[in-house]
């Protein structure tokens, strides 16, 4: 005797996916892992232990509303997972995929070298300075920076140390965003105080 009777999909949530934290470097491109997604993982989300499901992922960066890809540096940014699902027992579940992650895009350090010219003595260690960023920018991009830098004492002397004290980068063009970048102060060169 014989009848019918119907195996519906099981539910399965999928989770597990990470996306690592990268410098800034231009691109909305995150290097997503699926070494979360274990067996453990998955059976807590529906499947049935000892079936055959595999997990492929690809990110992308996106901005907070998760609208457009977004390449710029930020915090606990959103990353929109593009997931391939396969393996021999895919059909007997009713997935539910893993969306986003989150990862960080932390600002790019920048290199810069510092030049300063000669002075008369005027009583103030104030020198005066130009900083010019050497490396670090990526592709075209361009910052304008400001800065101070000062002489070790005020006093006449020739070869004196002169250190730059502070510095504040601001939008430049191509792209150049100032809050994708740091740039520490401290470079060094020396001048002259005459008197």
């Amino acid at each position: 005797l014989t009848t019918t009777a119907d195996i519906t999909p099981k539910a399965l949530a999928i989770s597990g996916i990470t996306a690592a934290n990268k410098v800034y470097d231009g691109t909305a491109t995150a290097t997503v892992s699926t070494a979360g997604v274990t067996d453990a993982v998955l059976q807590a989300g529906g499947m049935v232990a000892g079936d055959n499901i595999t997990i492929a992922s690809s990110g992308t960066f996106r901005n907070a509303g998760n609208t457009a890809n977004d390449k710029n540096a930020g915090m606990g940014k959103t990353v929109a997972l593009t997931n391939t699902i396969a393996g021999t027992d895919i059909g007997n579940y009713a997935i539910t995929d893993q969306l986003t992650t989150t990862a960080d895009i932390t600002p790019k350090a920048l290199t810069a070298s510092v030049t300063a010219s000669n002075k008369v003595y005027d009583g103030s260690t104030s020198a005066p300075a130009t900083l010019t960023i050497t490396a670090g920018l990526v592709g075209t991009e361009t910052l304008s920076t400001t800065s101070s830098a000062s002489f070790a004492d005020k006093n006449v002397a020739t070869g004196k140390l002169v250190t730059v004290n502070a510095i504040n980068l601001s939008n430049g063009n191509n792209g150049g965003l100032a809050s994708n970048y740091t740039l520490a102060a401290g470079q060094t060169t020396t001048a002259d105080i005459t008197p």
